[in-house]
């Protein structure tokens, strides 16, 4: 019997860190990957938007950036919260190029499990996904 391959979903708004995580993916493993440009964004070119994403995929995994155009990576994890429709992930990681994203807050209180700073190597984006 085939496993069924790990559902992963990125929300990130830059198409290079899309593209830089989708090749790091494909380099660890054999995954079921989907990319969302937002978080509330319509489907654009394919890609559905993300909490949309979360609720059609239902991903084991989710990568956020905490910067998005439209709905913010606090504001999918607010709609994984509380949105009866959303199962959570195993794991959620928050990816920011900030250094302090979250001033004041704990992460597991908002849900995230790892956060992961960009730009980030191949060996940081297994670990905050898989250790």
């Amino acid at each position: 019997i085939e496993k069924a391959k790990t559902r992963i979903l990125v929300i990130d708004d830059e198409e290079s860190i899309r593209y830089a995580v989708d090749a790091g993916l494909e380099f660890l493993g054999d995954y079921d990957v989907h990319f969302a440009k937002d978080g509330k964004a319509g489907i654009e070119a394919g890609i559905e938007a993300g909490i949309e994403s979360l609720k059609s995929f239902s991903p084991d995994l989710l990568l956020v950036d905490l910067v998005l155009p439209s709905a913010s990576g606090m504001e999918v994890l607010d709609a994984i919260r509380n949105d009866p429709d959303i199962r959570r992930p195993t794991r959620i990681v928050l990816m920011t190029g900030h250094s302090d994203p979250l001033p004041g807050q704990h992460f597991e209180d908002v849900g995230i499990d790892r956060v992961l700073n960009k730009p980030f190597k191949l060996e940081q984006l297994k670990t905050a996904l898989f250790d």
